[in-house]
């Protein structure tokens, strides 16, 4: 479900933006920004941000490298 919605959303924002841009309308415009925002809300639910330090970076790619 948060797949589709998220595919939707990205679907939605893009083509207010374009309809938005070519006749000057500021809100279709602010209405892409919206469904922008909300997509980035979908991803992010379903793929959190990991805070990591740069020791755990480097970790990461020694560990990549060696496989």
């Amino acid at each position: 479900m948060d797949k589709w919605l998220f595919n939707l959303s990205i679907f939605i924002s893009a083509a207010l933006l374009i309809v938005g841009s070519l006749q000057s309308q500021f809100l279709l415009t602010g209405l892409a920004l919206v469904f922008a925002i909300m997509a980035q809300h979908f991803y992010r639910k379903k793929y959190p941000k990991r805070n990591r330090s740069f020791k755990e970076l480097l970790e990461e790619r020694e560990a990549l490298k060696q496989k």
